[in-house]
């Protein structure tokens, strides 16, 4: 049976949402279950204790010529280093003290109320996923390293809160979006950053600031990251996103408090929270371009520098592809140019195509005389001696054993995973005609000859399987023009659609009429006519044409296009059209 990548469901995401929600909670009221935590007058504090931002009454000494001046409203943030010894004289002390006690010991119904807050949010982000989300974050391995990734950055952060004298703006919350939007898009990201900042938040009980600048940070560096080409531009990403924050913060404490001053920033110090903002912004950066690999392995994807080892030629698996089934090696690599180029036009992962591409056709190296591309001028074809139900066998076999090798080999699932959707379900119609022309003695069923893989889950393996039969097609379209290599795209993507194929793969309607163009455009660029040579022209003149075009006949591929462009040619040509 073959093994495909797992899908999370409803049931998958309430589990998943329960687990990490118990999780999050934990670690936020961990601390207050220690009873050796909690502060005393008199003695060292054995954790930061911090106050959220809020209003003070603040008293001040009597003034005759002033009375208004004996009560002042302000706000403030207050921070008790760890380690500060606790006077009971000073008021911010006091402060510290009352309100860390408000924590100690847990209370059960604040903690069931906190976890209530989690799960909520997890749920939410899970449905997102489920629902709404790009294909590849439907999957279940992506979304248990997503919320893999969100709770480790939730104990970073509490780590932070408790343990340093930092400012909390110091938090690189923005690393989560930074990764999503490296490993998927935008929207996915924002949803992301939104759901961390009210958890991170919530550990200073939903401080507004703190919450403000924590969003504005985490959309500005996704917004600022432009080219997932250039990881280190993550770095560049986190400083901009910090800087908008900045502006953010300042003009929010002005509505607070009516007034905003710089000087103060700058005479604080370290403990300023300008300061926090940009500098949390850009360890943000730094971090989520030190571990984007970790991220992307997390998440279940695959990052550039392993595509970029993967399109090496000198790479055993392609090797042995070249060597033992030559005439599908030639064809993976015509595929691969096709394919990257379609992907790019619709802005999918051009260099995760082209490798599946080079990879997809691999077990076709058990058995290459199978595949019609791989025998030799007058070679007979072992088809011809074999059932059809044996052939159509033979021929769904490189599937599985494609897969099994490649995992076998340490390949990247999102790579193997071209492997089992590049035919999807199709049925192979050539063996499966083939059968019921011999008057389907066993009264086999269609079921018998369909591919034992999956529908594309993502738009490059959807393009792929295009591709697949396209580049294959394209070979007989005589003279190589536009209009002619359009009309055969369509045939064959409309066959796709009405079988089904394209159903699960997130390509829409716009990105459709962009791969027609596109593939169009390259098939015209790949086979474009050339001047002759004077020997060319003399040999014509010579009588010579009918041997060189005999000659060409012979050194041409052996692959026959499908019969209708459609899904029932099975392998394009490459042994469900009858062996030559």
């Amino acid at each position: 049976m073959l093994r495909t990548r797992v899908r999370a469901g409803a049931i998958a995401g309430v589990v998943m949402s329960l687990g990490f929600a118990v999780i999050i909670t934990f670690a936020q009221v961990g601390d207050a279950l220690i009873p050796q935590l909690a502060p005393r007058f008199g003695a060292p504090t054995p954790t930061t204790i911090r106050v959220p931002y809020a209003s003070f009454i603040q008293k001040n000494a009597p003034a005759v010529e002033d009375a208004a001046s004996l009560i002042a409203y302000e706000h403030a943030r207050v921070i008790i280093p760890r380690g500060t010894v606790l006077d009971g004289t000073n008021d911010l002390h006091r402060i510290g003290y009352a309100f860390e006690m408000t924590r100690r010991p847990a209370r059960t119904i604040r903690t069931a109320a906190m976890f209530i807050i989690h799960l909520t949010l997890l749920l939410l982000v899970s449905a997102y996923l489920r629902r709404f989300g790009p294909t590849r974050t439907r999957l279940l391995r992506t979304q248990l390293g997503l919320f893999g990734t969100m709770a480790a950055a939730f104990i970073v952060a509490k780590t932070i809160l408790v343990f340093t004298p930092l400012s909390e703006f110091w938090i690189p919350v923005a690393t989560v979006p930074l990764w999503c939007t490296f490993a998927f898009e935008r929207r996915t990201a924002f949803l992301i950053n939104m759901m961390m900042g009210f958890m991170a938040s919530a550990l200073l009980l939903f401080d507004l600031p703190f919450l403000a600048v924590l969003v504005t940070r985490g959309l500005a560096a996704s917004l600022l990251f432009l080219n997932r080409k250039h990881p280190r531009q993550m770095m560049l990403s986190g400083l901009g996103g910090g800087l908008i924050a900045a502006t953010m913060y300042a003009a929010i404490m002005t509505v607070f408090e009516g007034r905003f001053s710089p000087e103060r920033e700058l005479y604080i110090g370290l403990e300023s929270p300008v300061l926090g903002i940009v500098g949390g912004g850009l360890l943000a950066g730094i971090l989520a371009h030190l571990l984007r690999q970790t991220a992307v392995r997390a998440v279940g994807s695959v990052g550039r520098d392993r595509l970029m080892d993967l399109t090496d030629l000198e790479h055993p698996l392609l090797r042995k592809m070249a060597e033992e089934a030559p005439g599908s090696w030639e064809h993976a690599r015509a595929m691969a140019n096709l394919a990257e180029a379609a992907a790019a036009a619709i802005g999918a992962d051009a260099l995760l195509t082209r490798v599946g591409a080079y990879y997809h056709d691999l077990g076709k190296t058990i058995q290459p005389k199978y595949f019609v591309e791989n025998l030799g001028p007058g070679e007979r074809s072992p088809h011809e001696d074999l059932e059809p139900e044996v052939s159509a066998d033979a021929i769904m076999a490189h599937v599985v054993q494609g897969t099994k090798l490649l995992r076998d080999r340490g390949i990247p699932e999102p790579v193997v995973e071209f492997a089992y959707t590049h035919h999807g379900t199709q049925v192979i119609e050539y063996f499966w005609h083939k059968c019921k022309s011999r008057g389907n003695a066993k009264n086999l069923t269609e079921d018998f000859f369909r591919y034992p893989g999956m529908r594309p889950q993502t738009k490059e393996t959807a393009i792929l399987m295009l591709v697949d039969s396209i580049e294959a097609a394209s070979r007989t379209i005589q003279p190589p023009e536009k209009a002619k290599f359009e009309e055969m795209i369509q045939r064959i993507l409309f066959t796709k659609l009405k079988t089904g194929q394209l159903d699960e793969s997130g390509l829409t309607v716009e990105d459709l009429k962009i791969l027609i163009v596109k593939m169009a455009d390259t098939l015209v660029a790949m086979y474009h006519g050339r001047i002759k040579y004077p020997w060319q022209e003399k040999d014509e003149r010579s009588g010579g044409r009918r041997a060189s075009k005999g000659a060409l006949v012979a050194a041409a591929p052996l692959s026959k296009p499908p019969t209708s462009g459609g899904s029932g040619s099975g392998e394009s040509g490459k042994g469900s059209s009858k062996p030559n």
